[in-house]
């Protein structure tokens, strides 16, 4: 049975798009311009702590306005609800604009930030540097980078017999559905593209919320309100889902990423 049907066990699959403009930032075939996201899963060194991160991103902060990167946005995420299986205390998430934005960052990073990078890992102990292709199915409220809030994940396969178009369609047909219920979330499939070996899903599918309230409402809307029946009758059993994880995302540097 797809997991992401069942309201009690899924903080994520709530409510994927709002109608009217925000629906039209999304291409005819159900997804926005796809763009790189990279994610580095950590944990502090011993005897550090979230201080000391802050002290290292005031230098970095510094480091991308003397080099006028402005094409990349980043957030750090922090564990909320979550398993045994997130055995790290905190995520850098990073989204730019573009490949070619990728591209020019990360040579630029590599070529100019090796005293930041020291510092970095001098706090941190990161055993995983993923990249993802992140297609949108919704904006978030006025087609804005999502600033501080709520974030949540989780990891889905495409069932035997099904692809990607299935889930797709029934994506647009669920928007459709909830475009009247006034959900304000941003949503999002991620891809696996780089660092993630012999990754277990297919997808990972993206929620952003502003805050809690945002998301409580969807959560009651889907448990009370009809959208539980309504999501098993659009996706059947097209994919499989694991539970949501849920992190507080503190927004570190804005950019204009679509």
């Amino acid at each position: 049975m797809k997991k992401h049907n069942i309201v009690a066990t899924m903080a994520a699959m709530l409510a994927l798009l709002v109608s009217g403009s925000v629906l039209a930032q999304v291409s005819k075939d159900g997804l926005g311009k796809v763009l790189p996201v990279e994610l580095f899963a950590c944990k502090y060194h011993d005897g550090k702590s979230a201080a000391d991160l802050e002290k290292v991103i005031t230098r970095w902060t510094k480091y991308m306005d003397d080099n006028g990167i402005n094409d990349y946005a980043a957030w750090t995420l922090t564990p909320y609800h979550y398993g045994p299986n997130q055995d790290f205390d905190v995520i850098w998430m990073g989204a730019f604009a573009d490949f070619n934005a990728m591209g020019s960052g990360i040579n630029t990073w590599l070529t100019k930030g090796g005293e930041l990078q020291k510092a970095y890992f001098d706090v941190l102990d990161c055993n995983g540097h993923a990249l993802m292709s992140s297609a949108m199915y919704k904006a978030p409220a006025n087609n804005e980078t999502p600033a501080s809030g709520i974030i949540t994940m989780m990891d889905c396969k495409l069932n035997d017999g099904k692809r990607y178009s299935d889930i797709k369609d029934a994506e647009m047909k669920w928007a459709k559905y909830l475009g009247d219920g006034g959900s304000k979330a941003g949503y999002w499939h991620w891809f696996p593209t780089f660092g993630g070996g012999d990754a277990d899903f297919d997808y990972k599918v993206v929620f952003a919320y502003e805050n809690y309230v945002d998301l409580g409402a969807d959560m009651e809307r889907n448990a009370n309100g009809g959208g539980r029946e309504s999501s098993q009758e659009i996706f059947a059993d097209i994919d499989d889902c694991d539970d949501a994880r849920v992190y507080l995302a503190t927004s570190r540097r804005a950019a204009k990423l679509r």
